[in-house]
Parts: structure tokens; sequence; C-alpha cells
């Protein structure tokens, strides 16, 4: 398969909401390819741990989770799955701010930007598998997180649309943060 073009900002594709899929596009040749490049592309990357089909320019209702130790979260442990037209159904307590980037949102320099996001500590999801078979499941923590930053990218949504574009910072200045929270 192959890496793609990541889609950036100011790019209007990915203020579009997603189409869902049918059970027959989900596990189609097209859509297997789609996935397979989008792990590719993850994969190429350092720091992504989650992307949905429109930031390849493929603007169905698809993503991957793909969650590992990256350089600015060393601890994460390996999460590996696809959601086909997830939902969250649910959502659990208040939003707390959470820090997050995105491979679409980048600087000058070409590295991603980064703002805490109010975002729920834990969802119920109800998604399709690569087989079509329907899942409702509760997750929290940092799936939680992902998943909502992938779900708001189904729905048109760039993380920088939910909190002031002054409240980015940069990579640097991230990485200084994890540093001084680390025990």
């Amino acid at each position: 398969m192959s890496v793609r073009k990541v889609l950036t900002t100011p790019n209007r594709k990915l203020h579009l909401k997603s189409r869902r899929l049918t059970p027959s596009e989900i596990g189609s040749t097209k859509t297997k390819t789609i996935i397979s490049d989008i792990y590719d592309t993850l994969r190429a990357g350092e720091y992504g741990v989650g992307m949905s089909a429109i930031q390849v320019g493929e603007p169905i209702a698809a993503c991957v989770v793909m969650i590992r130790p990256t350089p600015n979260r060393p601890n994460l442990e390996h999460f590996d799955r696809v959601y086909f037209n997830p939902e969250i159904i649910k959502t659990f307590g208040t939003k707390v701010p959470m820090w997050e980037g995105c491979c679409s949102v980048l600087d000058d320099n070409g590295d991603p930007v980064y703002a805490e996001v109010p975002r729920y500590r834990k969802i119920k999801v109800r998604y399709y598998d690569e087989s079509s078979c329907e899942h409702i499941e509760i997750v929290d923590g940092f799936l939680a997180h992902v998943l909502q930053h992938e779900v708001d990218h189904i729905n048109g949504t760039i993380f920088t649309d939910l909190v002031p574009l002054s409240n980015t910072i940069s990579l640097e200045e991230y990485r200084k943060k994890c540093q001084q929270n680390k025990p």
C-alpha cells in the first residue's frame, strides 16, 4: 500500500462531514486499501496515534486508532483498531482540558501544534468493525480522548475549532510542558 499526503489546514475538505459507509462498502477492496494506507501513513509519522480517512482525502466515516509510545507520551500502551461509522452515543461526567495535537494542524516548521481541548474522560461509542459487525463499548482515558478527536474529524471539526487559536503552542513548548510534568 502507500503513505498518503495528509491534508492540513486550511484545506476546506477537513471541515466536511464524512459519509457513513454501508456494510458492503466496509468490506470492499477500495475501503481496505484506504485503511491500509492510513496505517502506512500513521507508521511513517512520529507523533500520530489516530487518523481519520478525511485526513488522507477520503470523505468516509472511518478512522484508525493506533496508539503507541510517542516522543511526547513514551509510556503509552499499544492499541490498534479500525472504527467504521463511529459515533459517541453517551458521555460521562464533565469535560476536562486534555492536551492534544493533530497531523493536520501544523506550525510554520511543519510540526504539529498543541492545545488543551475540553474532552470527556469516559464515553460510550457505537461503531462497526472490518466485518461490518456492530459494537457498543464504554471507553475511558487516552482511548476516549483519541476517539473524540477522530469522531470530530469525521464530523468536520478540527481540534482548533474547539479552542481559541491563541491557546495553541508549538511542539517545543509542548515538550517542555511534558518534561515539567514527569515525576
